[in-house]
């Protein structure tokens, strides 16, 4: 498990939160706020982009990964 990974199971959780069992519309939605995050680091945090280790994060590249895969169950 990577540290996005266990990131996103915690916003998952918390989008289904007062519930347990995860739905496909919570993992969208932490999708959703992933996108926002990748957008808000690109526009506002110029190391986001460039060599550096916050620069090794995408948000927006894991997001698509976890689309790939709820669609191809």
């Amino acid at each position: 498990m990577t540290d996005l990974d266990g990131l996103f199971e915690i916003v998952t959780k918390i989008i289904a939160s007062p519930h347990t069992d995860i739905t496909e519309k919570d993992k969208r939605k932490a999708i959703h706020i992933f996108l926002c995050f990748d957008d808000y680091l690109m526009d506002n945090v110029p190391e986001y982009c460039g060599g550096t280790e916050l620069g090794e994060i995408d948000f927006g590249g894991y997001a698509a990964g976890v689309i790939d895969e709820m669609e191809a169950k």
